[in-house]
């Protein structure tokens, strides 16, 4: 899909060209560090390899080289102040790439960023700790609560199914082994889906981020071209060797999602980090291009930020920049720009998980569910049509719930659900045939879906017209197949066959 929407911008005749400004380029000699002092931990001052105290013995530590994300900014105006945002922690960006003091002085053209390095100055001393989170308003927790309670249950709990159909909503991964540490965590086996949770622990869990962990000792910092020229040649001279001698060391060279080289005994982060880590340098990079998941991650990273200044200071760093000049909130970062945290979400994806639950339990595919809501066939889902259909399946949602589900889902914004839009909310990986542990196809049917579409239409033909339909029975022996269920995610096998009829001069009048 991002490959796509690359592809027709390309297609777009747009100039390309930075603001005009007076450019300076002075002080851009490139300032050499010494490898050794990436093995320095974040409050260390220096390091010293022998007793002698020599200047030449003493590394300065890598803070002198890099600074915080955060304190990245670009001036353009002589007497505006410089724009900044709060970045995670770990992010860093190099001197060589952008001097800090720039920003306070003179006008700078910007370079992309290409290349990034994640390091660690010591393996042993990872800790992995929860990322940092806004605590919830209490119109949010009001909201929260009301998505969690939804299917009106008297014990004010749900199951550990529907539990991880809202935790995958929110972009975790409940599969894997990190998955497994989570729910062992919370005192539930990963094979057992008979167990509940509260609200309160549902709170809980999302407030203290209890899902997304982070590795504290774990750096991340954009470098010029030559730096990560130099530092991919130190990684090929001590290939398989540790990076510093005596040291647990390790770096990796990486450029966007792709790693292009790494020093031995590396490991990269959990992908929630990882995936931050590359959604945040795009942004500072000027892109405009996001996955969907790529755009939860960067909203979760710069939700410190109200959403104008995140705005104002993509503008202003694009500016610097020889980049398409389209309006971003036109652009799919524009979710960025109009939700203020990942909470304002949280209703919408909880609703959400707590729909493809239900849909895995009665064992139907969004297709399934699409086709029964759909009262009067015409391939679109209104408010009433959803409310009915999730009553129908027993989740009952109030109306605040439903027209927010209904807002966020209708992409087009032409006030229905396509069956695209209800697949893309409310769907799986695999829901085209391939079910997964917790999708038990084929259950009993659910009764009739109500109808209330008593006034019918009724058309009278003319006798006349009738008495002019002549109608022949023909045997017919051959059949083409027009089309069959293969890849429709239908639970049954279902063909649309083609009578063949011979050839005649009136045959365009026979009808088999």
């Amino acid at each position: 899909e991002e490959e796509e929407e690359e592809e027709e911008e390309e297609e777009e005749v747009v100039k390309e060209s930075a603001k005009k400004k007076k450019y300076s380029r002075d002080g851009e000699n490139p300032i050499p560090w010494k490898v050794a002092s990436l093995s320095l931990p974040a409050k260390q001052s220096k390091l010293q390899f022998s007793s002698k105290s020599k200047a030449e013995d003493q590394i300065e530590p890598w803070q002198k080289y890099f600074y915080h994300a955060s304190d990245f900014s670009v001036k353009n105006y002589t007497f505006s102040k410089a724009l900044s945002l709060a970045f995670p922690q770990y992010l860093h960006i190099s001197n060589n790439y952008f001097e800090k003091s720039w920003s306070f002085k003179t006008h700078r053209r910007l370079k992309n960023v290409i290349v990034t390095m994640d390091f660690v100055p010591s393996k042993s001393a990872l800790r992995e700790v929860a990322a940092v989170s806004k605590p919830f308003t209490p119109q949010q927790e009001k909201n929260l609560k009301r998505a969690f309670l939804g299917s009106g249950n008297k014990d004010g709990r749900i199951s550990v199914n529907e539990i991880k159909e809202v935790l995958r909503a929110v972009d975790v991964d409940v599969d894997g082994e990190e998955g497994d540490k989570f729910f062992e965590k919370l005192n539930i086996g990963p094979t057992n889906n008979s167990g509940t949770i509260s609200f309160d622990e549902l709170k809980n869990m999302l407030t203290q981020r209890m899902y997304y962990r982070v590795q504290d000792g774990r750096h991340y910092v954009a470098l010029s071209l030559a730096e990560a020229e130099c530092m991919r040649a130190v990684l090929h001279q001590n290939h398989g060797l540790s990076l510093i001698p005596g040291k647990d060391t390790v770096v990796s060279l990486r450029t966007e999602r792709t790693t292009l080289d790494c020093s031995a005994g590396y490991q990269p982060a959990q992908s929630f980090q990882d995936s931050t880590a590359v959604s945040c340098y795009r942004f500072i990079d000027s892109q405009l291009n996001y996955m969907p998941r790529e755009l939860n991650l960067l909203l979760r990273a710069l939700q410190t930020n109200d959403c104008e200044q995140r705005y104002n200071y993509f503008v202003e760093v694009r500016t610097n920049r020889r980049r398409k000049q389209k309006d971003p909130a036109t652009s799919p970062l524009s979710k960025v720009f109009i939700t203020a945290d990942e909470h304002h979400l949280l209703s919408f994806k909880i609703a959400a998980g707590r729909m493809t639950a239900l849909l895995k339990s009665r064992g139907m595919y969004p297709r399934d569910a699409f086709v029964a809501f759909d009262r009067d066939r015409d391939g679109l889902l209104n408010y009433d049509d959803l409310k009915k259909g999730l009553t129908w399946l027993d989740l009952n949602l109030d109306q605040a719930l439903l027209m927010g589900f209904m807002k966020e889902t209708d992409k087009d914004k032409d006030g229905f659900i396509d069956l695209e839009e209800f697949k893309k909310a409310v769907g799986w990986e695999g829901d085209d045939g391939v079910a997964d542990a917790s999708f038990t196809p084929g259950m009993m049917p659910l009764p009739p879906m109500p109808d209330d579409l008593t006034k019918r239409e009724q058309i009278n033909i003319p006798e006349g017209v009738l008495a002019g339909i002549k109608i022949k029975v023909k045997k017919i022996t051959k059949f083409y197949s027009v089309w069959d269920s293969k890849g429709s995610m239908s639970r049954q096998k279902v063909s649309v066959w083609d009578p063949y009829v011979q050839s005649g001069v009136l045959r365009q009048n026979k009808v088999a």
